[in-house]
This record gives C-alpha cells, sequence and structure tokens, in this order.
C-alpha cells in the first residue's frame, strides 16, 4: 500500500453510534444532502465491505478515527480521518463491537432552538476490521502513521 495513491477524506461532522440493532452501527455524520450522496456514489461503493479497515487510536480524552480502504477500481487508497473526544457513546461502541459492525451515512440537520436531528440513509457497508489500537500499535500500520501526522500537522476543529 506503501506506493499506492492516498486521499484524505475529512469532510465530516463527526460520527454518531446508534447501538440498539442487531449490530452496532457507525454513523459517519455530513451536514449536505449533496455531500453524503457524493461520498457514496464516489468513494464508498467502491469499497468491497471485507477490506475496509476501521481504526480507533486512543490518546487519553480523545481519540483517532481512520477508516481506509484501497480500492482498485478508483485506483487509490480514500482514508476518511478525524480526531475526536471520547464520548459514552463510543466507549458503549467499543464495548458493544463483537466482530462485525455496520457503517451508515447520516445527514446532521441543525434545528430551531438547538435541536438536532439525524437523517440515516440506507447506503451501508458491514465492517468486520475494527480495531481499538493504541499509540504504538497504530506506528506499525504505514497509513496510521500518516493519518496521524496529518492530523497532528493541522489545529483541532472540535
Amino acid at each position: 500500500m506503501v506506493d499506492s495513491k492516498i486521499d484524505w477524506f475529512e469532510n465530516f461532522l463527526g460520527l454518531g453510534y446508534h447501538l440498539y440493532d442487531v449490530r452496532p452501527v457507525l454513523l459517519v455524520l455530513l451536514d449536505e444532502r449533496k455531500e453524503i450522496a457524493n461520498t457514496w456514489n464516489k468513494i464508498l461503493k467502491y469499497f468491497p465491505d471485507d477490506e475496509i479497515k476501521t481504526r480507533f487510536i486512543e490518546r487519553g480524552s480523545t481519540y483517532e478515527f481512520v477508516l481506509y480502504c484501497e480500492s482498485r477500481i478508483l485506483q487509490t487508497t480514500w482514508v476518511f480521518l478525524k480526531s475526536l473526544n471520547m464520548s459514552e457513546h463510543y466507549k458503549q461502541f467499543k464495548e458493544d463491537y463483537d466482530g462485525a459492525a455496520v457503517l451508515k451515512l447520516a445527514l446532521y440537520i441543525k434545528k430551531k432552538k438547538g435541536d438536532n436531528e439525524l437523517e440515516i440513509f440506507k447506503y451501508q457497508k458491514r465492517l468486520t476490521n475494527v480495531k481499538f489500537l493504541t499509540e504504538p500499535e497504530a506506528e506499525q500500520d504505514f497509513i496510521l502513521t500518516r493519518a496521524t501526522q496529518k492530523l497532528h500537522d493541522k489545529p483541532h476543529d472540535n
């Protein structure tokens, strides 16, 4: 994978978790309907489910989310990455994960009076290669090393 082209995807707000299903659901939150269709149609639908790698690198009260897959069709490795604050929902997802989860896209809608709403789309991928890592473990993977460097070279927006 070292020689392949890497494309970075950071244009999402964060993650959501739906834990009361047969399998826990990991939601990639976006704030534009058009961006959801583009993300699915131009990137995610070309990811073979069994080749998607999802990594959570824990750093005290934060974690780095890195999801990546080398797409032979797109001839690139797409890497979704974001540094996020640790939450109870994340901890519950980690506890509930037992070998498989579902990845979905959701539209984050800000309502009046400070309320928020999620519109969850039917697009989905099955995640079976999910790992919760420490920093030294993450350094063993070239993509994770590049992703953490990229995240630390820019100011965080969370």
